[in-house]
């Protein structure tokens, strides 16, 4: 195939691969503060929506001000080395020796602080980014290479076994994620629990020389490019360099990744993955990454692919665990990379910042020790940085970004996932409704009931006893659903969710702005998600007044989804006009869906899931009322 053919097929596959929307976050600590509930939007409630604040973006130092610089340095028994002072390091920037200004050491434990959070649990993305933004912890993403690692058990097995003991080393405030080639950036998954890393670590298979089965429509356009190997490390090294790219935007100090493959190779007869490389390396050193290489072959393998692992390691200041069958040890090594290092601060000669990479070498000033640092950083140019603020600061679509917080918060990582509906009463007050359903990766102490109290804004206090939302009974259908009334204003849900036992397997709390549905010219209720998976399903939801809604925002393109819409108007003389459409996860409108004529304020409409490809969507719906207008977005996601 000729070069354009095949530079074409890969950047289909890398679309595909890696296009993502990272919902924004801000500095939280655990709980989300965005005013919407944990299933539902705040009504706009006005004919122009307000603007949404751009979202937090990577901090980019601007001018030659001080470049700091990770610098691990190992003694005898490769112990880091505790005493060294700013005059005991020498760096040089492009050749040219640079004045060290300060040397702090920095020792992390992955220990609960005291005085810290009762749970630990990584509730949410927006949770888990609050959690990564914190310099006290150690961060760690495991990188599965499976398109470069054989299917044999010599090497799957030792391979498991080994990051299984890494993992159960972890300590309380440890974050991994694992990802392979294809893992697109918005299902990065941050999490402290082990059971379920070691999980995926056991179902881990290589899959380097198969072809088939195909798993997505990205892996469909590698076989169209007739040089599948070429494009497969392509793909690797990109999904390598994104990875770091995404990992700078969530904090500036050292992060770790642990890239375990048999090399993805450069050279090919029909040419290179040399800047592909270079790509990733450059990446991971602009966002203060350091990639440690894992070989799962063991003692006497090598091969010519090595030598982009050698690469990845030396140039980025990561260990190379290579030809050993001692990966435990490296591993430990890791670890105490992570734990224990220097933050070298020094302002360089240079008088400008020229958007180029600039070259470092870090030496001790003493015998008998090694110092591993990274090799360089991107020094962003004016321009850079202008174009960078233009980018954040460009407006959003409204409700976009909310939805995507709403999204994450359903997804299945705690205990449960529980959704909140707002609605309208025939009092006109406003009505909570709650649901929820047990999360399927945490089944080895699931959940026996959700507790929801409600504390007033200000204060630490619920007003009440907590509304209690038990299980259904073994073996019979249905979830569960309460209801309260809630006043207007600010409040605080506080959940918890409990074992058979009564322990706390999984709590949480989430703001709210509680609107008043009953005062606004129009307002729409939060839309309410049925999913009907079979004939048997669909029957008993057409046939049900009031089915109970899904909290859950994943959806299978087999799936019937409908949405539940229901319309709120004070001026009889402006009946409402309801209309919905489909946005695409950046908010560009795809589709414009038909919707039923109101009865009684209510319609049903159906998202075209057969008709949707993998990724992220919006549903926007949106009343008008004369010159008022309310709008609801709800996101979800869709999988083969």
């Amino acid at each position: 195939m000729g070069t354009g053919c095949l530079q074409a097929a890969r950047r289909c596959v890398l679309a595909l691969a890696f296009s993502a929307v990272v919902a924004p976050v801000g500095p939280l600590g655990g709980v989300s503060r965005d005013q919407a509930g944990p299933g539902q939007q705040p009504p706009v409630q006005q004919s122009t929506p307000s603007p949404q604040q751009p979202p937090q973006q990577p901090t980019f130092r601007a001018g030659v001000k001080l470049v700091r610089v990770d610098v691990s340095v190992t003694g005898g028994g490769d112990k880091p080395v505790i005493d060294l002072q700013a005059n005991d390091f020498q760096v040089t920037e492009d050749g040219v020796p640079q004045r060290v200004e300060t040397a702090q050491f920095q020792r992390l434990d992955g220990q609960r602080q005291s005085g810290g959070e009762t749970s630990l649990d990584i509730r949410s993305r927006e949770h888990a980014a609050a959690e990564a933004a914190r310099e006290d912890v150690r961060m760690f993403v495991i990188f599965l290479d499976d398109y470069h690692i054989d299917r044999l058990p010599a090497i799957t097995i030792p391979l498991r076994r080994n990051l299984t003991s890494f993992i159960s080393r972890l300590q309380p405030t440890d974050l991994v994620a694992i990802v392979d080639p294809l893992t697109p950036i918005s299902n990065l998954e941050f999490t402290r629990s082990q059971a379920n890393l070691t999980d995926i670590v056991r179902r881990f298979e290589g899959r380097q020389g198969e072809i088939f089965p195909v798993k997505n429509a990205a892996e469909e356009a590698q076989l169209k490019s007739g040089d599948v190997e070429r494009l497969r490390a392509q793909v690797t090294l990109s999904a390598l360099s994104t990875l770091c790219v995404h990992l700078g935007g969530l904090r500036e100090g050292r992060k770790t990744v642990i890239f375990v493959s048999q090399g993805p190779p450069l050279m090919f007869a029909s040419g290179t993955a040399e800047s592909d490389l270079r790509e990733a390396t450059e990446s991971a050193n602009r966002a203060n990454v350091t990639i440690h290489v894992v070989d799962p072959r063991g003692l006497g393998a090598y091969s010519r692919a090595a030598d982009s692992m050698y690469r990845l390691a030396a140039e980025t200041g990561g260990r190379a665990i290579l030809n050993t069958n001692n990966f435990d040890l490296g591993l430990r090594q890791v670890v105490e990379d992570a734990s224990a290092y220097y933050l070298v601060g020094y302002t360089p000669t240079r008088t400008e910042d020229d958007g180029k990479y600039h070259k470092i070498s870090v030496k001790v000033k003493r015998s008998g020790v090694r110092v591993l640092a990274r090799q360089g950083y991107w020094a962003p140019s004016r321009k850079d940085l202008d174009a960078a603020t233009e980018a954040a600061n460009r407006p959003q679509v409204p409700g976009v970004a909310g939805a995507m917080r709403t999204m994450a918060r359903l997804e299945p990582r705690g205990a449960v996932q529980a959704w909140v509906g707002l609605t309208r009463n025939a009092e006109g007050r406003t009505v909570a409704t709650v649901t929820w359903e047990p999360a399927a990766m945490t089944q080895e102490r699931p959940a026996d009931r959700l507790e929801l109290e409600i504390v007033p804004a200000g204060s630490r206090s619920a007003t009440g006893p907590p509304l209690v939302l038990p299980a259904p009974a073994t073996g019979k259908p249905g979830r569960p659903r309460g209801s309260l009334v809630l006043p207007p204003g600010a409040v605080l849900l506080r959940f918890t969710a409990r074992s058979v036992d009564g322990a706390a397997v999984d709590r949480w709390e989430q703001p709210l702005v509680v609107p008043d549905l009953s005062s606004a010219a129009v307002a729409l209720a939060t839309p309410r998600i049925h999913i009907a998976a079979s004939l048997l399903e669909l029957r008993e939801l057409q046939a049900s007044a009031d089915p109970v809604p899904r909290a859950g925002r994943l959806f299978r393109q087999t799936d019937r989804v409908f949405v539940d819409v229901e319309c709120y108007a004070t001026s009889p003389q402006a009946p409402p006009v309801v209309t919905a459409q489909l946005l695409g996860a950046d908010g560009k409108e795809l589709l414009a869906l038909p919707v039923p004529d109101l009865k009684a304020g209510k319609a049903r409409l159906e998202l075209p899931l057969r008709g949707l490809g993998k990724g992220t969507y919006m549903l926007r719906v949106r009343a008008q009322s004369g010159d008022a207008l309310a709008e609801q977005v709800v996101g979800f996601r869709v999988t083969p």
